[in-house]
């Protein structure tokens, strides 16, 4: 089986840019399938597969262990379909645009077949500007995001490389990013599927 690709790191930092990107760059990079209760954003366009169900239907799924990794973010559940990605990881390296806590189970089942890259905002003050001009939320939702921000920016260091995104540098940033996967991916290793 193929590497596991993760990009992860706080709200607001360029994650789904960053992957984005990354697909395009890397043809037989796959993303993966992702199940969640959140609703579709308005504005913006996935860069994974995702499935949009029920806090009930994600609790029955979760119950069946149908999932590679899930978390509650930001009051909504996310998870990577376990099968789904098994499948995909036969023929190809899957990218995976994902939060901290679905990264540290992923890099947990399969410590030697991860290439993990945590993206950090320039500043502080940079990250709270994504975060605000999200949109779609109030000013609870805007504190919650930011204190999740400053827990996740504190586990940094539990990831192999960690990249700077700063504020008009995205196509550095992205370079240096291809970089590593394009050395990394040139060695596939055997993933256990227990």
């Amino acid at each position: 089986m193929n590497n596991l690709v993760i990009i992860s790191g706080p709200a607001g930092v360029g994650k789904t840019t960053v992957a984005k990107s990354l697909l395009k760059a890397f043809p037989n990079l796959r993303t993966t399938v992702t199940y969640t209760t959140r609703r579709p954003r308005q504005n913006s366009v996935e860069d994974k597969k995702m499935y949009y169900i029920t806090p009930d239907e994600f609790n029955k799924r979760q119950k069946a262990g149908e999932f590679l990794e899930w978390a509650k973010v930001h009051g909504d559940f996310y998870g990577t379909h376990k099968q789904e990605t098994f499948q995909l990881l036969e023929k190809n390296p899957a990218l995976f645009n994902i939060d901290v806590q679905g990264a540290e189970q992923l890099i947990e089942k399969f410590p030697n077949n991860c290439v993990t890259i945590f993206l950090l905002p320039e500043n502080y003050e940079q990250m709270v500007d994504h975060i605000k001009n999200r949109g779609e939320m109030t000013d609870g939702d805007f504190r919650a995001r930011l204190k999740s921000a400053e827990i996740e920016l504190k586990k940094k260091d539990k990831f192999q490389y960690q990249i700077v995104n700063a504020e008009g540098k995205l196509t550095e940033t992205i370079d240096k990013i291809a970089k590593i996967i394009q050395n990394k991916l040139e060695t596939t290793k055997t993933i256990d599927k227990n």
